[in-house]
């Protein structure tokens, strides 16, 4: 099972990612006004919850990547079942 980030954790990981991230399509000086990005902690169905105990409709599906929802237990174990049976091969060799 998942350990949840704590509260205090959030204000760390706000920290690190001014010292250390600069997300697409932000205003840097705005960012560091506001203390940071937000924070999410976890995800469910088509929501996604942040670190400030919001949850939020992800309307753009985690960029157009999770079109299905999260947390999908039948396409986690869909996923598993297959790297079982063969996470991988190469496509040389005719094969």
């Amino acid at each position: 099972m998942p350990v949840p980030i704590r509260n205090h954790d959030i204000a760390e990981l706000r920290r690190l990612d001014l010292a250390h991230h600069l997300p697409a399509q932000t205003d840097y000086k705005l960012q560091q006004e506001l203390g940071g990005s937000r924070i999410i902690t976890r995800a469910d169905g088509v929501y996604i919850h942040d670190g400030d105990g919001h949850q939020i409709l992800d309307g753009m599906a985690g960029l157009w990547c999770v079109n299905v929802g999260y947390g999908r237990q039948e396409l986690a174990q869909a996923a598993y079942d297959q790297m079982l049976e063969l996470p991988y091969y190469n496509t040389f060799f005719k094969t």
